[in-house]
Parts: structure tokens; C-alpha cells; sequence
């Protein structure tokens, strides 16, 4: 499903912000398996803070509550980094126990003759895991 108004801030957020710093935020979302456009996160993130700032207020104001309140939609900033740094987090557990049986069957399949590419080709197209999810 496709929103007009969050392509729309992300062209102009692809016009404001330097591409040096898009293409860094980029690698840290790939890196947490977010697969988005960067500007595209920044987009909707803007989108969800100035929702929920504005349900926030009326709230406040009905319920005649605190205006400090009003900090609570930012911590979306906190829980993202946490995600992408707990995701990072288990794919390097994950890399590391399969680490040694990739290592035996690239082996195996080296002393059995077949070239390093072939060897990593095989692998690629029977192995699974992390690893040879990488080799495709």
C-alpha cells in the first residue's frame, strides 16, 4: 500500500539531508533487516511523531494531565536503535555457531577437488543458515 504523503516527504528529505548521511542510516537498517529506503523511515517516523504528538495533546488537554507528557512519541528514536542493535546482535550469535560446520563442508568439498567457486556455489544453492544465506 502506498501513501502519497510519505513519498512525497521523502523526496524533500532526500533533497534536505546530505546523501553521506542517508546512505549511513541506510547500512544500519540493512543491517537490522529494515529493507526500506532510509527517507522513507525518516518519513514515516516524522509522520507517526506529529500523529501521535497532536492525539497526545488533545488527550492531555481533555484529561487535564501533564504537558511533559508530551516526550513519550520521541521514544520511538530509543526503541528503533534498540531493534536494529538486538537484531545485529543475533545474526552475529547465529554467524558464529555455524561458523565451524561452513568451514568443515567448504573444507570437505576443497579436498574433494572442486574449486573454490564451485565449492561456493554448491553451498549457496544446499546449504542453510546465516552463512550461506549470504552466498546467494
Amino acid at each position: 500500500m502506498k501513501f502519497k504523503i510519505i513519498n512525497d516527504l521523502a523526496l524533500i528529505l532526500d533533497n534536505i539531508i546530505p546523501e553521506k548521511y542517508l546512505s549511513k542510516f541506510q547500512e544500519f537498517l540493512l543491517s537490522g533487516a529494515i529493507f526500506t529506503e532510509a527517507s522513507k523511515v525518516l518519513a514515516i517516523l516524522i509522520i507517526f511523531i506529529v500523529a501521535s504528538e497532536i492525539a497526545l495533546a488533545a488527550a492531555l488537554a481533555i484529561l487535564n494531565l501533564p504537558l511533559s507528557m508530551l516526550i513519550l512519541p520521541l521514544f520511538i528514536f530509543p526503541g528503533l536503535f534498540t531493534y536494529v542493535v538486538v537484531v545485529q546482535e543475533r545474526r552475529a550469535q547465529e554467524i558464529e555457531k555455524s561458523a565451524p560446520d561452513f568451514l568443515r563442508q567448504l573444507s570437505s568439498m576443497l579436498q574433494v577437488g572442486l574449486s573454490f567457486e564451485n565449492a561456493m556455489e554448491d553451498m549457496s544453492q544446499y546449504g542453510e543458515g546465516p552463512l550461506y544465506d549470504e552466498l546467494s
